[in-house]
């Protein structure tokens, strides 16, 4: 059967026992790249409402839903994603949406739905704080990195991780198409232009580009712990108390660095846009962001691993910094649309704010192996900030 918004009501009623046969079951299309704020889908999203309950249905098939121009992909990567957050649900309880059913032959599950949190990257545009954030995300990283290396896991079971969590379709797009700076293309708007125009200034630096292409290699050859592979604000609900994290189809085998630095990309896109604002206090917040997640992460490494760490902490907090700055630079560059900077009202602004960004992730990505803690890497974007204004 073809799974659609039309097939979805006879099949769920039958193949499920989530829903009433009399009751009418409500079934919707969400997949779409008409609005900017649904961030890139690759799969079919539906909401499923029947009375009170309310749920969202995803499904995968080889063609993405956006149209956006990618290899065929295995749809097989929904069920993998259904058993991580299965596994997830386990090491970080209240942090993981609550998962209800899955077929693995027709390449869908159910889960919770989370419309009564809010989208984190858009509430941060708005400007509103959350004290605990960096807190949670840091220990919400620890908690599943550390229990799915082999730290925590026997030689057998992590041979078994290993080998099951390669996805190797996600992982060649992170690596070709996230990652990789894009080449200088023709006939496109004079301010994308102008972004690539400084992403190949960057990469003048050769000792940047050896670096890049050092840390991507890694990404694609390191396996130290199952990691998320897409942890940006879009996939994290929030509320003042809580946190959920979604979209687990890029979960992989890698270093514990990437997931780290993926998230704090948002965080200095963000920095840069309040900076161009002038909102000092969100400024402030950000920067609090960033060292509470360095600081809860490796804490709760330390409490739960025996001997001297500070080697490998130091080598996965440089590491992360040049996933931030690769992450950070590349996708202002190369990919459109871009909400980090949404807080912003006036093309000029945001694209001082998108050029602000890209130099402070090249001040962190070129002086990374000279950082030591998140109090010198927050210096280090105030200090750079400054010079950018009073040039």
């Amino acid at each position: 059967m073809e799974i659609s918004e039309h097939t979805l009501t006879n099949y769920l009623i039958h193949q499920t026992t989530l829903f009433n046969k009399p009751s009418p079951l409500i079934v919707t299309a969400l997949s779409n790249e008409k609005d900017k704020y649904i961030d890139g889908y690759i799969n079919y999203l539906y909401t499923l409402r029947q009375g009170k309950q309310k749920f969202v249905l995803k499904h995968s098939k080889k063609v993405p839903s956006s149209g956006i121009s990618l290899m065929p992909i295995d749809p097989k990567r929904n069920h993998l994603e259904y058993m991580t957050y299965q596994l997830r649900s386990e090491l970080a309880p209240q942090m993981v949406p609550m998962t209800y059913f899955s077929d693995p032959t027709a390449h869908l599950f159910i889960m919770e739905d989370l419309s009564y949190l809010e989208v984190l990257r858009f509430s941060l545009c708005h400007g509103k704080q959350f004290p605990r954030l960096g807190k949670q995300v840091g220990e919400y990283l620890a908690r599943t990195h550390l229990a799915t290396s082999q730290f925590k896991l026997s030689k057998e079971n992590w041979i078994s991780l290993v080998d099951h969590f390669q996805n190797s379709n996600m992982r060649e797009i992170i690596t070709k198409f996230i990652l990789k700076p894009a080449a200088k293309k023709s006939n496109i708007p004079l301010e994308q232009a102008a972004l690539l125009d400084i992403l190949a200034v960057i990469l003048k630096d050769s000792t940047v580009k050896k670096d890049w292409d050092s840390l991507i290699d890694k990404l694609s050859n390191r396996n130290e712990c199952l990691i998320h592979g897409d942890f940006h604000t879009s996939n994290i609900f929030v509320s003042s108390t809580s946190i959920k994290v979604i979209d687990m189809e890029y979960t992989m085998t890698g270093p514990f660095s990437y997931d780290l630095g993926y998230f704090l990309a948002n965080i200095l896109s963000q920095y840069a846009a309040f900076s161009v604002r002038g909102d000092d206090s969100m400024c402030a917040f950000l920067l609090q962001v960033i060292k509470d997640v360095y600081k809860t992460y490796f804490i709760y490494f330390s409490d739960h691993v025996s001997g001297n760490q500070r080697e490998r902490f130091l080598a996965i907090f440089q590491d992360s910094l040049g996933y931030l700055a690769m992450a950070n630079i590349n996708r202002i560059a190369n990919l459109g649309e871009f909400p980090d900077f949404d807080c912003l009202e006036t093309s000029k602004e945001r694209f001082l704010a998108k050029g602000i960004s890209m130099g402070l992730a090249q001040n962190l990505m070129k002086h990374r192996k000279q950082l030591t803690t998140a109090d010198e890497v927050c210096c280090l974007i105030s200090e750079k900030q400054n010079i950018f204004f009073n040039n």
